[in-house]
């Protein structure tokens, strides 16, 4: 299972500002990066730990596809997927994680960019 974490609209924004572009790229990627992390540690904590190897998984997931692109889910463990949906009681873990840090990366990401 894949979750992919995308900035849009950076290009854009690089295309119209040049040097400006460049660096909110390298900025919109950090912030990108950390709340990545964010989300695959969360996930983490919240994941299921009968035998303790889907936490850790996911918490070493997290990787760099592109400028502004990174995904974390890809752990390796074939169950991640099946939990995720039917686990009795912990079963939402990685959405939750997304979804509890969906406002505030916009919003990080948001101030980051245009920060004089």
């Amino acid at each position: 299972m894949n979750i992919n974490v995308k900035a849009f609209g950076v290009e854009e924004v690089a295309r119209m500002f040049e040097k400006k572009g460049v660096e909110a790229v390298a900025v919109a990627d950090k912030v990108t990066e950390t709340y990545t992390r964010k989300m695959a540690n969360d996930a983490a904590a919240n994941a299921p730990v009968k035998d303790n190897i889907l936490a850790p998984a996911l918490a070493a997931s997290p990787e760099k596809l592109e400028d502004g692109l990174w995904q974390f889910g890809n752990n390796g463990v074939e169950y991640t997927r099946r939990q995720e949906y039917e686990h009795p009681t912990k079963k939402g873990f990685i959405r939750k994680s997304v979804w509890n840090n969906r406002e505030p990366y916009r919003e990080a990401l948001r101030r980051e960019v245009t920060k004089k």
